[in-house]
C-alpha cells in the first residue's frame, strides 16, 4: 500500500496556520468566562447607577436616551462627576474607571463600547488586582487569593464568608457564589 502526500498551502492568520477552505475559528478570549460571571452580578453594557445598586433600572437610556456605546469615554466620566456613579457591564466607579482608562491606554474620545469596556476590565484584572491576572497567567495557583481579589473589586461576588465584601453598603448583595467565581476563574485560566 502506498500513500500519497499532498502539500496543501497554508495561510497564516494572526499567527495560526489555516489551510484554504478550512474555516478559521479564533481562540476564545480568555477573560470571557470571568467577564460573564462578573456581569451576572453587576449588569449589562448599558447599566448605570447613581450610588445605590439597582437605582436606575432603565440604565443609561433612562438618563440620556442613548446607549453607553453612543457616548465617549470622556462623556461617561463627565456624567460620573455630575450624576452617575457606577457604569457599564462591570460597574466601573469613578476612581476605578479613571485607573482603568490610564492603564488600558483608552482615549477620552473613544466610544464606551463593549470592546472598550472589556479592555478596561483587563486593566483591572491585571493591574489593579494583579493576583487575578497572575492566577490567569499561571504565575501562581492560589485561587483563594484571586477569589478574594474578585470579591474586593466586585461587590456582587461572594467573599470567603459567603457575603458581599461590601455587605450593608449601597445595596450591595451577593449574586455570584464563590464556587461560581472559582469555576469561571479556572475556565479563564484554561483559555489563557
Amino acid at each position: 500500500m502506498s500513500f500519497r502526500v499532498s502539500l496543501i498551502p497554508f495561510i497564516l492568520f494572526a499567527g495560526t496556520a489555516v489551510a484554504p477552505g478550512v474555516p478559521f475559528t479564533p481562540k476564545k478570549d480568555p477573560i470571557t468566562p470571568l467577564a460573564n460571571i462578573i456581569a451576572k452580578g453587576e449588569g449589562n453594557w448599558d447599566s448605570v447607577n447613581r450610588g445605590r445598586a439597582g437605582d436606575t433600572p432603565g440604565g443609561i437610556q433612562s438618563v440620556t436616551g442613548k446607549s453607553l456605546s453612543e457616548h465617549t469615554v470622556g462623556e461617561v466620566q463627565s456624567m460620573q462627576r455630575r450624576s452617575l456613579y457606577a457604569v457599564g457591564r462591570y460597574q466601573f466607579i469613578p476612581s476605578t474607571l479613571a485607573f482603568a482608562i490610564e492603564k488600558a491606554g483608552v482615549e477620552a474620545s473613544e466610544r464606551f463600547t463593549p470592546e472598550v469596556q472589556n479592555k478596561l476590565l483587563r486593566a483591572l484584572l491585571y493591574h489593579k488586582r494583579p493576583s487575578i491576572g497572575a492566577y490567569l497567567e499561571g504565575e501562581h495557583d492560589n485561587i483563594d487569593l484571586a477569589l478574594t481579589a474578585l470579591s474586593k473589586e466586585w461587590a456582587s461576588i461572594a467573599s470567603a464568608t459567603g457575603r458581599s465584601y461590601y455587605a450593608g453598603r449601597g445595596g450591595n448583595a451577593v449574586h455570584v457564589t464563590r464556587h461560581e467565581a472559582a469555576i469561571a476563574l479556572r475556565a479563564a485560566r484554561d483559555l489563557a
